[in-house]
């Protein structure tokens, strides 16, 4: 919260410091404009230019216009990015060993609109355990712009205050007097009205209880006279009074009086505003006088007289300007007395067209702002009406082939000769020197040459090359990384960024212009400086960086409006690094501030009560403690709790919701965070994880160190209504459902899944990959159209989306679902309504007390092969269960992954050799990151063998598989030691 308002603050500072010098100037340059000219031009002119100056208090700072000279000024004194000093940090490269490991997506990508996680192969360094420290929040730093504000506020609240006071007194004069609907006074202000050519006239009122007349209302203009001198004056003067009047009321100058008021409270500190007050004031006056004298309903001796006379009448204070009177003690009589009776002034009743127009051009020149220096982006479509939105930016073939050839180069960041980068070679340096001697202003290709020098230890020379690159580019996009608590991340490794530069042409979308940037490192600032190009962006992919965890912000398709854009702070933390030296609420954390979530044990979701029953938590004898949540012991849960076999060496806890009916939603994600911190637990500790089988029961572990106090509950939920529809189909072909006149019938179901398909042609090629997917046609054969969600049910009750919004009727045919799940494990689909996940929290959930400690072994797990092809689950750190398999012959070229399960890719059996290799593989689903090291047992006979293998993890868990040249007769087991916390 502190930081927050620091953030605000600073935002403040910065908007009312550039809005506040260029009114000074302004008003500087119209105070010295109308000295020199105050006897050659009008009074209505003078008061227009100084609109110009009430309106410039009113522009924002920022905002730019092609004639503005605040823009053009800033667009041609920019002030050049500067880089800070460069820092040099060894790193380690890390080679593959026969360890496997749980590497998390350390690659944040965006392929469309919305961002997803993807991986990356290269190993992740670990951290160890941070101490753990008192419970506080991050200290923050003194702050003069915070100080500033708070006078800031505190001053405008006095001049509210003051303000209402004063026009609520004078509002209470309007209500106590008396309405003249009728008489001599009524008659005149009528006639008066007649001659300004006024559409509608004010109403008039008598007062006791002011001795100054003036107007009031903006919308309802009203006259009010002092009694005392509507009986005292004659006829004439009292015309004049009115006549005045009724001029500020013509004029609009009680309208103008409001937005005045507006800006004054805001700008209460400003001296050039006190100065922009008193000479509107005047000019106010002047510009009714001249008015009354170039109509002649006034002449100037008498005008002067009846002035003085109501002057010496008048000794209470009027609510200027939201009230207008008709002399004033801010207005010296002697001056607009002497002006009264110079006939050599020129006089105009209105502004006419010649000087509205340099009017006009004053403020096309004078109100634009500058274009600030730096801001944060902003989000932006590139939707637009009958296609996408057209983009000034645009590269010809040469430029585009330049860009091409300096990406080639970038990406060779991540190939790897005799352990070292390909990018570090001089080849590399040479062809980037080649393209800047034919290309001198691409700055992309002298940014990677800078990077270049950077990671070879010269300093000096990647100083030089970056600062020209970021001088050239047209917008230099700026990342900062942060600590949680609110530090600078110094010094971090960041792999590389990809900002996606986007093109339009003709309503044609062109995203391939990526710029790739690799190898950076953050400066004493916390943050990496990116020159690119001024356009629409996206950010493609974003690193992890090396040993750290991030939550990033989906900002989608963004623009800057500065030459220097800020993106949105990304926090970083050691990974596993328990960190407690720092607090977050639900509004820092980007999983949670968006969603609906609950402090309490219950929370409404449409039709839908989300009830927490009961938290548990298994004990070192076995047994588990229950509360609901909140520290309250519970008598019974609502199902049996598990019985547990490893509690010395592993950690239990289950949340059990109580409702609402499983039937009533679906879970699409899972998370638990700390409740501190609102880190993700897989990344807060190591070792920490959770499996859900039933919808309704979350069964949180934990080895080596014991589950935090407090945790959040994060769920993604497809929120059913009460009468909503659920139909079951059997997974064989033939099957049908009907539904609201509609029939759906399964066409194909068979396992593996083709390379491509068409309407005309059917499948393209054999099916591949038999042993670990399927792949179904379900057909609408009945009906216009069908929406609604298709589900995968596997027979151990694993629930799988398969993304199906609909059916609809037409000619072209139903192209097939891949479905990654063997055909044999399939037990039924299911039809469900077309709704949108919505994510809910339970925030601050209690753990019942755990006080024993966990042993720091955890047993190794033997899977007997004594060369059989043959299944084994282990339960030795359930509810984790692994489940191995071995197979003769080299089975599998590689392994992909989606959001909710794995694939192994088959080989061709042809190519699988079961005669002389062998496949160990393994799998487990939960949410979790450990790291394993698999070992494969050769018989005593039996030669040491080479092999490979791959393995790919994510929020549903961890698979993988060895590679052996053996037969599998000489493969005896597999032993898989799970590995406590990496060193750091």
């Amino acid at each position: 919260m502190i930081n927050f308002f620091q953030q605000i603050s600073e935002s403040w500072s910065t908007w009312m410091l550039a809005a506040g010098w260029q009114a000074a100037l302004l008003a500087g340059f119209v105070f010295v404009l109308l000295l020199l000219l105050r006897r050659w031009i009008s009074a209505p002119l003078r008061y227009a230019i100084l609109l110009v100056v009430l309106l410039k208090f009113a522009t924002p700072p920022f905002l730019t216009l092609s004639t503005g000279f605040f823009s053009q000024s800033s667009a041609m004194h920019q002030q050049v990015v500067r880089v800070p000093p460069i820092y040099s940090v060894e790193t380690t490269l890390l080679t593959e060993d026969n360890s496997s490991s749980a590497v998390r997506g350390r690659v944040r990508n965006s392929e469309s609109a919305e961002n997803i996680q993807a991986q990356e192969t290269i190993p992740q360094p670990g951290a160890s355990p941070a101490p753990v420290v008192p419970n506080h929040s991050a200290t923050a730093k003194f702050s003069w712009s915070a100080f500033w504000l708070c006078l800031y506020v505190g001053g405008v609240v006095c001049a509210l205050v003051v303000l209402m006071r004063r026009y609520t007194a004078v509002r209470r004069i309007v209500r106590s007097s008396a309405l003249q609907e009728s008489g001599t006074l009524h008659a005149e202000i009528a006639r008066i009205a007649g001659l300004l050519n006024m559409k509608t006239t004010p109403a008039l009122r008598l007062s006791d209880e002011t001795d100054g007349p003036f107007a009031i209302g903006t919308w309802h203009p009203t006259i009010v006279l002092p009694r005392g001198l509507a009986e005292e004056l004659q006829a004439d003067q009292l015309t004049i009074v009115l006549a005045h009047e009724l001029a500020h009321v013509s004029r609009r100058d009680l309208l103008v009086g409001w937005f005045e008021t507006l800006v004054s409270i805001v700008w209460w500190f400003h001296p050039a505003l006190w100065w922009l007050r008193r000479s509107l004031r005047q000019t106010r006056e002047d510009c009714c006088d001249d008015l009354l004298l170039a109509r002649e309903l006034a002449q100037p001796e008498r005008y002067c007289e009846t002035l003085i006379e109501a002057a010496s009448r008048q000794h209470s204070r009027l609510a200027e300007p939201l009230v207008l009177g008709f002399v004033h003690r801010e207005h010296p009589n002697a001056r607009r007395i002497r002006r009264l009776m110079d006939a050599s002034l020129f006089r105009a009743d209105r502004l006419r067209y010649p000087a509205l127009f340099l009017v006009v051009l004053i403020a096309l020149i004078m109100l634009p702002g500058i274009q600030p220096e730096k801001q944060p982006v902003t989000s932006t479509t590139l939707e637009g009406i009958g296609g996408w939105r057209n983009l000034a930016f645009q590269l010809d073939k040469n430029e585009e082939a330049v860009i091409e050839e300096c990406k080639q180069l970038s990406q060779t960041y991540f190939h790897m000769r005799s352990d070292k980068r390909v990018f570090n070679d001089p080849e590399t340096r040479d062809k980037l020197t080649a393209i800047l001697k034919q290309n001198p202003q691409c700055f992309y290709a002298q940014y990677l040459l800078g990077t270049w020098y950077r990671l070879q230890g010269n300093r000096e020379e990647a100083q030089r090359l970056i600062q020209q690159s970021l001088e050239k580019a047209p917008v230099v996009l700026t990342q900062t990384y942060k600590l949680g608590t609110g530090k600078p991340a110094v010094g971090i490794d960041v792999s590389a960024i990809t900002i996606e530069c986007n093109r339009v042409k003709d309503h044609y979308l062109d995203p391939s212009l990526k710029l790739q940037y690799v190898g950076l490192i953050t400066d004493a600032n916390g943050t990496v400086q990116l020159p690119v190009f001024d356009t629409v962006f996206r950010t493609s992919s974003q690193s992890y960086p090396e040993g750290y965890q991030a939550e990033f912000q989906n900002l989608g398709w963004f623009e800057s409006k500065s030459r220097q854009g800020t993106l949105p702070d990304v926090l970083v933390w050691k990974t596993w690094s328990r960190p407690r030296d720092f607090t977050r609420t639900v509004a820092d954390s980007n999983l949670l501030k968006k969603a609906e979530g609950t402090r309490t044990l219950q929370l409404d979701l449409d039709e839908n009560r989300y009830a927490i029953g009961s938290v548990s938590r298994g004990q070192a004898d076995g047994t588990f403690l229950s509360e609901d949540g909140k520290g309250h012991s519970v008598k019974s849960t609502s199902g049996p709790l598990p019985e547990l076999s490893n509690v010395s060496y592993m950690d239990h806890a289950l949340i059990e919701l109580v409702s609402p009916a499983e039937s009533q939603f679906d879970l699409e994600q899972v998370n638990v965070l700390d409740s501190q911190t609102k880190l993700p637990l897989t990344t807060f500790q190591y070792g920490t994880g959770y499996t859900w089988d039933d919808p309704r029961r979350f069964h949180l572990f934990s080895l080596w160190e014991r589950l935090p106090k407090t945790v959040d509950l994060v769920l993604k939920v497809y929120n059913y209504e009460a009468d909503h529809f659920r139909y079951k189909l059997p997974a064989q072909v033939g099957a049908t459902i009907q539904h609201a006149g509609a029939t759906l019938e399964i066409k194909y179901l068979e396992s593996g899944n083709h390379i491509g398909w068409s309407s005309n042609k059917g499948f393209y090629g054999e099916a591949q990959n038999k042993q670990n997917t399927s792949e179904t046609i379900i057909d609408l054969i009945q009906g216009e159209n069908l929406k609604a969600t298709l589900w995968v049910v596997s027979k151990s009750g694993r629930r799988i989306k398969l993304d199906r919004g609909g059916w609809s009727s037409g000619n072209i045919g139903t192209p097939p679902i891949r479905i990654l799940l063997p055909l044999s494990e399939i037990d039924h689909f299911e039809l469900l309504p077309n709704v949108a996940a919505q994510t809910i929290y339970f925030e601050q959930l209690q753990l019942p007390t755990r006080e024993a400690s966990l042993d720091q072994q955890v047993p190794e797990i033997v899977f007997t092969v004594k060369g059989q092809a043959r299944k084994f689950t282990s339960h030795v750190l359930s509810p984790l269960l692994i489940h191995f398999e071995s197979q003769r012959g080299n089975l599998y070229s590689g392994m992909s992954s989606s959001a909710q399960t794995f694939e192994f890719q088959e080989r061709a059996p042809a190519d699988q050799n079961p005669e002389f290799q062998s496949t160990i593989s393994w799998y487990y689903y939960a949410n979790v990151e450990l790291k394993h090291r698999i070992d494969v047992v050769a018989t005593d006979d039996a030669r040491n063998s080479s092999g490979s293998g791959s393995n790919c993890s994510s929020g549903w868990g961890d698979a993988g598989y060895r590679i052996r040249k053996l037969p599998l007769e000489q493969i005896d087991s597999v032993r898989m030691k799970t590995l406590s916390q990496p060193a750091e």
